[in-house]
């Protein structure tokens, strides 16, 4: 202890008193704006800039097929922890091992008996209604068994993907990309006859139909060819109708938001999301990737969603349902 403040200490309590007092508003004071600084950190990580009025936390809007939740027995087979099977695969003049995914088991197990309950119904719906309720439910089933965040390098409904050698959670048995979500609502439409191939253009069946009359070429095989009609980024990128397009720092005005549509898709070559409407408002949702991870994997609204997704790179809007051959 310092002798000058020890005696000090001994020869003038008032002043000491006064002292710990001066000491302790300044301490209390000090952690106050350290409080602040770490809550307004806080928020700023969990949101990244996406305010928190466009953030989609209650999920018991009005809809035709309700909120889906997991049943406690299938997820002990179906889960987010399931590992997926190491295959070596064989094509033409390549080979490689790889993890393959198994959706299809999930599609025919879960998906499949939740839905035949709803399919006659969905069918006095429009095609943009239809794309909708898919949308909203495969989203919500998703994150029920596998998590807030499913997304799945090379995961798509029907498992046409090459088995990964690499990517993203390759190891995990199911889940979607951000392709393989966004063109799930048309695969079911299709795969449940609510909606012709020949209109779902992001269906494989609707694609294959497509690079059939007009002779695009099916790529994005590992081996660097086909890849059994399973739509990538690539295809989303060049298909459909370009809509808006919102260059890098930008957003869309707010007279164009009204325009969106259910299933319309947003991104670039590389990620893409999709557009859903909830209680009249539009929506974004995407497996994984630049704007829903950030918020726990809840819905954000349009515009600000859009506006996030520009940050660092232009963004296209485009519409696949109905477009023309």
């Amino acid at each position: 202890m310092n002798y000058r403040f020890k005696a000090y200490l001994k020869t003038d309590n008032t002043k000491i008193d006064g002292l710990d007092r001066i000491t302790m508003s300044k301490i209390r004071s000090v952690m106050v704006f350290i409080l602040v600084l770490l809550l307004f950190i806080a928020c700023k990580t969990q949101n990244d800039g996406i305010p928190p009025r466009a953030i989609l936390k209650d999920k018991t809007f009005e809809r035709l097929i309700p909120h889906p939740y997991a049943d406690p027995e299938l997820k002990i087979r179906f889960n987010k922890e399931s590992l997926a099977d190491s295959v070596y695969v064989v094509k033409k003049d390549t080979s490689w091992t790889g993890f393959n995914t198994s959706n299809r088991e999930f599609l025919e197990d879960v998906i499949t008996p939740m839905l035949e309950p709803y399919i006659e119904p969905l069918s006095r719906l429009s095609d943009n209604e239809i794309i909708n309720e898919l949308t909203l439910f495969i989203f919500d089933l998703y994150q029920a068994y596998f998590g807030q965040s499913f997304y799945r390098w090379g995961g798509d409904l029907f498992d046409l993907d090459d088995p990964q050698t690499r990517g993203a959670a390759i190891h995990k048995r199911y889940g979607l990309d951000c392709s393989g979500f966004v063109t799930a609502p048309y695969e079911l439409a299709v795969h449940f006859g609510l909606i012709p191939d020949s209109l779902a253009l992001f269906s494989t069946q609707g694609y294959k139909l497509y690079c059939e009359e007009t002779g695009f070429q099916d790529g994005g095989g590992l081996d660097g060819g086909p890849n059994n009609y399973r739509l990538d980024t690539r295809e989303l990128n060049q298909l459909g109708k370009e809509i808006y397009r919102i260059e890098k720092g930008g957003s869309l005005r707010r007279k164009y938001l009204k325009n969106l549509q259910p299933g319309d898709i947003a991104g670039r070559n590389g990620h893409y999301g999709i557009i859903v409407f909830i209680e009249n408002e539009p929506y974004f949702l995407e497996s994984g990737g630049w704007v829903v991870p950030l918020v726990d994997g809840y819905p954000v609204k349009a515009d600000a969603a859009l506006k996030k997704f520009a940050e660092n790179r232009y963004v296209i809007v485009r519409r696949v349902l109905n477009s023309e051959f």
